[in-house]
């Protein structure tokens, strides 16, 4: 039964190829060091997406705007800054790659995300910019339900200004779920920013002080250093996450200066007056030729009253040293910290480097004795990647094992055939010491584009409890003024420990990535159209059924609508 379901499946797809995701989202994976959409999380997709619609202009930004971006290291930026200097602007990818700290491999991913506009071709170096995006979403699912959104963002000579809301469902009344405002500026003349409201804050390698979602698949070489981008403010949907309160950096030479103070939780209504929190934080950083260096400390301190009896307590008090250096396209990175509470250190060192005309391999070794002890090894080569990342837990996830042991292993090949066709294929797995002990995953993306068609195919199975199957086709048509997809995908996941996660296209600043759990199949429509110079729409319908499950356990089916616009100008 098994067989001949998963035979009728393949020879039904075969019928139409398929192509790789969308050139977007490829783009943002490649940047992110994700080898999969899945990997990907909501709030890193949005803060790309953000620079596919307005590249950073290379030539014509601060360097604390480059470093806000995360999209450099600090030493990249420096570097850049100082090429600047002594040479001018950079006028072209293959000089970008030329400048330390680069190389053509990053500059490839780099590409879509940044622009090489200068003064010299007469553009103006600071115009003023209004972006707005409004969505609404109307879901049918035992019930009616509705989700709306708002963003805004004007920026005009180093001010800037943001707002963000949204109504996420099953929240109550009209009122927003999840919102961040900020206002801040950027001083050209002494490198530095001020920001209050809602922001980001993001030093070292995460040990101390990072805000907002990162990668956590160790897929890729590239996704093993994380890149600091210091303090940025906080633009999207899942505003949730920002920090609020004030902070400033200021740069003098090669050392820059970062202070935060945050009030966690002052967003909450019901936050009574001896829950308040204060969260300061400072960090110090120092670039040399071929990296940096820089120290952070933060503190939380709570337990104020309202009365005249103060009470203060520190629960969280952490310090750490941090560096990464570059040395003839070696990166070799690390970060230990020290934890006063609980007075126990956390370690965290890798090194990613080019080890032949196509390959580049990345290791990371992780020492935290409250959580787990870990080391991590990626290749990428010309045809896929390699992954392997081994744990253990000193505390045991299981009452029935004494010892918590975790490996997975991945291996990705890509094929190109012709201009046209291409094939990915995925071979993954877990075996754990507790529960169900292996999870194997075999997966196969083929796809096909011809013009402004692609048409996409996937077939999906793993084997964890039972033997879960799904797949997908979708077709495509894209140009600059109009868009529309069409996917229609069957499924058969009779245990949760099996479920599989597909990501599915949707409108900009929705990031899509449902679990497919029982027996069913689903439908989805997703189009654009430029209505104006102005103005775009977006529109999503999509509709999940169960109706190949047994009547007893047959779940009660899904549908949405959803509509946005973009109204920049």
């Amino acid at each position: 039964m098994r067989r001949g379901i998963l035979t009728v499946l393949f020879l039904v797809m075969w019928g139409i190829a398929a192509a790789q995701e969308g050139s977007d989202m490829e783009a943002i994976m490649k940047m992110a060091g994700a080898v999969s959409a899945e990997e990907m999380d909501s709030y890193e997709v949005e803060r790309l997406s953000d620079f596919l619609e307005h590249p950073l202009k290379l030539n014509l930004v601060s360097s604390s705007r480059l470093s806000s971006s995360g999209l450099f290291t600090r030493y990249q930026v420096a570097s850049l800054m100082d090429y600047r200097a002594r040479h001018g602007n950079v006028m072209s990818l293959a000089e970008l790659a030329a400048v330390d700290g680069f190389g053509e491999d990053f500059v490839a991913r780099l590409a879509p995300f940044v622009s090489l506009e200068s003064l010299s071709l007469g553009l103006m170096k600071d115009p003023v910019r209004n972006d707005l995006a409004v969505r609404g979403a109307f879901k049918v699912n035992d019930g009616n339900d509705w989700n709306a959104g708002l963003k805004y963002r004007f920026e005009a000579r180093g001010f800037t200004m943001s707002l963000a809301a949204n109504r996420a469902y099953g929240s109550e009344g009209a009122k927003p779920s999840d919102y961040a405002g900020s206002v801040g500026y950027d001083f050209r003349k002494i490198r530095g920013k001020v920001l209050l409201g809602d922001f980001n804050v993001r030093f070292g390698q995460g040990l101390v002080l990072w805000n907002g979602a990162f990668i956590t698949s160790l897929s890729t070489p590239s996704a093993f250093m994380k890149k600091p981008s210091g303090l940025s403010r906080s633009w999207s949907y899942t505003g949730g996450a920002a920090l609020t309160g004030a902070a400033a950096e200021v740069g003098v030479k090669g050392f820059t200066f970062s202070a935060v103070l945050a009030i966690p939780g002052v967003k909450d209504a019901s936050l009574r007056p001896d829950e308040v929190r204060l969260m300061p934080a400072a960090n110090i950083a120092w670039q040399c030729r071929h990296g940096q260096v820089s120290v952070t400390h933060m503190a939380e301190l709570s337990g104020f009253r309202a009365n005249d009896q103060v009470q203060t307590r520190i629960p969280v008090m952490k310090t750490s040293a941090d560096a990464a250096f570059c040395v003839r396209g070696v990166n070799i990175y690390g970060e230990a910290a020290y934890d006063w509470v609980e007075r126990n250190v956390d370690v965290l060192a890798g090194t990613d480097f080019k080890a032949g005309e196509d390959v580049r391999l990345a290791a990371l070794c992780r020492y935290f004795p409250d959580e787990l002890y870990g080391t991590a090894f990626s290749g990428a080569f010309r045809s896929g990647t390699f992954s392997v990342d081994a744990v253990y837990y000193p505390v045991p996830k299981d009452a029935s094992v004494k010892h918590s042991i975790q490996v997975k292993s991945q291996v990705d090949w890509n094929w190109t055939l012709g201009q046209s066709f291409t094939i990915r294929m995925r071979a993954s797995e877990r075996f754990r010491t507790w529960g169900n002990m292996f999870r194997s995953e075999l997966r196969g993306d083929f796809a096909y584009a011809f013009g402004p068609f692609v048409a996409i195919m996937r077939l999906n199975a793993i084997h964890c409890d039972k033997i879960a199957l799904a797949g997908y086709l979708e077709q495509g048509y894209k140009t600059d003024r109009f868009s529309v997809y069409t996917r229609q995908t069957i499924f058969k996941v009779d245990d949760w420990d099996d479920r599989i996660y597909v990501y599915e296209r949707d409108a900009p600043g929705s990031f899509n990535v449902p679990a497919l759990y029982g027996r069913g199949w689903s439908a989805s429509l997703v189009a654009s159209a430029k209505i104006a110079s102005l103005l775009r729409l977006y529109a999503r319908a999509s509709y999940t059924g169960y109706h190949l499950m047994p009547a007893e356990k047959r779940k009660p089916g899904k549908a949405e609508l959803k509509l946005q616009l973009v109204f920049r100008f």
